[in-house]
Parts: structure tokens; sequence; C-alpha cells
């Protein structure tokens, strides 16, 4: 799979987190991709995953994923044997190999004060993945901080519970919404910006 993370995005900022569970309703949605937070190796070598992966843009939640190591040679299995669009994590050492083996790189961050800022953005430089996820939501007030530090879109995830959020964090600058909320993965957000 040939996957472009900014050109999703700017299709639809709407990206599902899904659990292993709902995947197929986020497969059915209108989210431009998917990360997938939870499972097992078996789950994602199975048909079931695979039809969905073929379907919708899939990115793993590699640090959530039972039976993985955090190391390259977790990245040439799932590249091998399971090739997602891409990787979600907090690990360096797996962004570098995503990027490495042409999958799509998230790197998560999460934001608590001005210090934590401060290592995230010196982290993203170092690893230079092809998209940043910053959690929780709600620091959208420093996307443009963030942005002024890197060229990388933005994505804030976590605690989105209506759709008024999805409009506030778009309109405070995001690139696009990661959602856990399944009754919002379907909400009409063109001309929000």
């Amino acid at each position: 799979m040939n996957f472009n993370m900014i050109e999703s995005l700017k299709k639809n900022p709407l990206i599902a987190a899904a659990q292993h569970e709902n995947l197929q309703l986020a497969v059915d949605s209108g989210v431009s991709s998917i990360i997938l937070m939870n499972g097992n190796l078996n789950e994602l070598m199975g048909q079931e995953f695979q039809n969905c992966n073929r379907k919708k843009a899939i990115l793993l939640h590699t640090d959530l994923i039972k039976g993985l190591s955090n190391d390259k040679e977790a990245i040439n299995f799932i590249k091998s044997h399971i090739n997602p669009a891409g990787i979600v994590s907090t690990k360096s050492t797996m962004l570098r190999a995503a990027k490495k083996k042409g999958l799509a790189a998230i790197q998560r961050i999460f934001l608590i004060d001005s210090n934590s800022l401060k290592k995230s953005i010196e982290s993203i430089r170092e690893n230079d993945p092809d998209v940043v996820e910053v959690m929780p939501a709600f620091v959208y007030p420093v996307i443009d901080i963030i942005k002024k530090e890197i060229d990388k879109p933005v994505v804030l995830g976590g605690l989105i519970s209506k759709k008024e959020h999805i409009i506030d964090v778009l309109r405070g600058g995001a690139d696009g919404v990661s959602c856990s909320n399944s009754e919002l993965w379907n909400i009409d957000i063109k001309g929000i910006k």
C-alpha cells in the first residue's frame, strides 16, 4: 500500500482511533484513515484484519499491540507480514525504522507543560515523522507554537466527545483530529476551517 498521510488529511481530517472490536465500523465510516489502538499479532495476521486493511488505510499503534517489541525487527515483521499503511508510536526506534521501510510514521506526543512541549519538539526534529499527533486535543491553543518549530502536519486527539470539539480543534489550526467516539466518525466537517 502506498499511503500518503498528508494527502489523506487534506481529503478528510478525521481519523478513527479504533479498537479491534470496532475496526469494521471504522472501515465502513467516512474517516480518512484509522489508528488501530489495540490488538495482537494473531488478530493482525488474520483474514478479518487483512480484509479491513485492503479497504482503508490502517496505522498500527505499535506501543499498544500485544506481541511486539519496540525494535526494528518488529517493524520488519509488520512490513513483511501485515503491511499496514503505517504506524503510530511514541518510540523513536519504531518511528525511524518504519520510515526506512516506507511506512507512514505518526509520532504521538503528550503535552502537560512547557517543558514537555520543548522536549517533544526536539524529539520530532530528531525522528522526522510524517505527522505529529498531539494529546490531549484541548492543547490546540499551542498548535501555532508547534507549527512554527516543525514543518509537519499536526493531528490532535484525546478527549474529543462531540462535534464542537472537532470544530474547535480544526479552527484552532490542527490538520486533523483523531477520535475514538464512533458516533463522530461520519460527521460532515466540510468548510469548517
